[in-house]
């Protein structure tokens, strides 16, 4: 595994994957004064896409007893029709350079909606600092996807400061702790993450969570396997899955399908949607289609979270070095931006 690791993620991914709680502890520790009244805030949008735009689904589930105003997730150009000088806009791009949130920013602006930037520098950083728009620094120097830990840790940071959520301390201590022991345990050769990416090599990934509970961590893993794993994967969301896709099992191997489901699972999934997911494993088994149950059993439902997603990194790296592929390449994401400049 050590020499294959060596070989396919030649700019280092594995260690910073491994050191994923340097993001959490550096964005925590990020101090700064930030002058904005959210007293009469009557929605909040998150914009963003990739990476940034999973840190505002996270948040939401992260937060959702929590937060007095709606929030939404914009991966758009251009703000939500609802969006008025009574929503605080948060602008999120690592890069500082991705074209749709520049948009948003701009058609922010034009409304007279408070604004926030999260962003490593660029066009972005710029074009705040000329606006005096709040500009939050985050942890530079990652891949987009893998700076998930900084900006979603931003983002609580921000909140906090704002009044908008609560930041305890303890909890959050616990979470980076875990993040290292699990970092260490899922570097180990022979480890559960590679074994599972073993597994699921050569077969299409279908991935299925409960709504509002761990969606986020669905659309995460889904993502993760695409730009890490160089694979098709698909999510869907249970109950909504019971009203259709269901369906579509019923013709499963007729073309020599090979799917290989993973259940992203929680305690507090509704009595009922525990039920809707035995209905559908007892139809799984029958068609011999493997399931592997992705589930924490940590106190919080925060820790346990993080702890999901922490390990759905972790095998989505892994599936791209079984499949013989660099984890960190994603020429044609690059090929497409080449287009949209000409």
């Amino acid at each position: 595994m050590i020499e294959l690791i060596k070989k396919l993620d030649p700019t280092g991914q594995f260690d910073v994957l491994k050191n994923s709680y340097l993001q959490i502890e550096a964005a925590l520790k990020n101090d700064y004064a930030i002058d904005l009244d959210v007293s009469g805030i009557k929605n909040i949008v998150i914009s963003g896409l990739g990476g940034s735009a999973i840190a505002g689904d996270v948040f939401s589930l992260w937060a959702k007893d929590e937060l007095k105003v709606p929030l939404f997730v914009n991966r758009n150009y251009g703000v939500p029709g609802f969006t008025s000088k009574e929503t605080l806009v948060i602008l999120s791009s690592y890069s500082g350079e991705t074209e749709e949130t520049l948009s948003a920013y701009a058609a922010a602006g034009e409304i007279g909606a408070l604004r926030v930037c999260l962003t490593t520098g660029g066009t972005l950083k710029a074009l705040a600092d000329t606006d005096g728009v709040p500009a939050i620094n985050m942890m530079p120097g990652f891949q987009p996807r893998y700076a998930l830990y900084t900006s979603f840790f931003t983002i609580l940071n921000l909140f906090s400061k704002l009044g908008l959520a609560e930041k305890d301390g303890q909890l959050l201590d616990r979470i980076v702790d875990r993040i290292k022991l699990k970092g260490e345990q899922l570097s180990e050769p022979g480890n559960i993450a590679y074994e599972i990416a073993t597994q699921v090599n050569g077969k299409l990934p279908i991935i299925y969570s409960a709504a509002g509970v761990t969606d986020s961590i669905g659309t995460r893993f889904k993502g993760q396997f695409n730009e890490n794993g160089k694979t098709h994967a698909f999510h869907n969301v249970l109950p909504e899955m019971n009203h259709n896709e269901i369906i579509g099992w019923e013709t499963y191997g007729a073309i020599k399908e090979s799917f290989f489901v993973f259940e992203v699972l929680d305690e507090t999934i509704h009595p009922q949607i525990k039920k809707r997911f035995e209905v559908v494993n007892e139809i799984l088994a029958k068609l011999n289609v493997p399931v592997m149950k992705i589930q924490s059993s940590l106190e919080t439902y925060q820790e346990r979270l993080w702890d999901m997603i922490y390990y759905v990194d972790w095998i989505t790296y892994y599936r791209a070095i079984v499949w013989g592929k660099d984890p960190v390449e994603i020429n044609y994401i690059h090929l497409l931006k080449d287009r949209l400049k000409k």
